[in-house]
């Protein structure tokens, strides 16, 4: 298989692993879609810290940052 063939596989795979990673999350209690609030950047450690909350849960996701 060639590299161009290959990298574009890669690439079309990891398309599809980004987008299924910010499809909507709901509540697992009352089934309401659930928004993300963010908390803020930290810039030693390059994340951004997220949280949802609903039914009593919060749950916390963090981005990592590429840097530019």
């Amino acid at each position: 298989m060639s590299d161009e063939i290959w990298n574009s596989i890669k690439t079309k795979v990891y398309g599809h692993y980004l987008a299924a990673k910010s499809l909507p999350e709901y509540c697992k209690g009352c089934g309401k879609t659930l928004e993300p609030t963010d908390l803020g950047y930290d810039p030693y450690t390059n994340i951004r810290l997220w949280v949802t909350y609903c039914c009593g849960v919060m749950d916390k996701y963090e981005e990592k940052v590429l840097e530019l």
